[in-house]
């Protein structure tokens, strides 16, 4: 079974990594801005490797976290879904 391919980022969208790990997204067209908490920084991170899929960003994410792999992979599909509803990302 090949894994979906990931959305890309919207080049309207601006990100700055903080020191605690979460993150802030702008997007330029809409003048709205969005937190993310840590597992959703590297979600968003992960959308910049070609070769990353929703199921290595959930497995990343089980080695970062204490969550088990379906939770992980529930919360990618989640980010990416709110990701791609307020335009932050685009269709693959």
């Amino acid at each position: 079974m090949t894994e979906p391919r990931l959305p890309r980022p919207n080049p309207q969208v601006l990100f700055t990594e903080l020191d605690d790990g979460t993150g802030v997204l702008l997007h330029l067209d809409t003048k709205f801005y969005f937190t993310l908490n840590p597992s959703a920084v590297i979600v968003w991170k992960s959308l910049a490797e070609p070769t990353s899929g929703p199921s290595a960003i959930a497995e990343r994410i089980t080695k970062l976290f204490r969550v088990d792999h379906e939770t992980a992979a529930r919360d990618v599909d989640n980010v990416l879904g709110e990701m791609l509803e307020d335009g932050l990302v685009l269709p693959a």
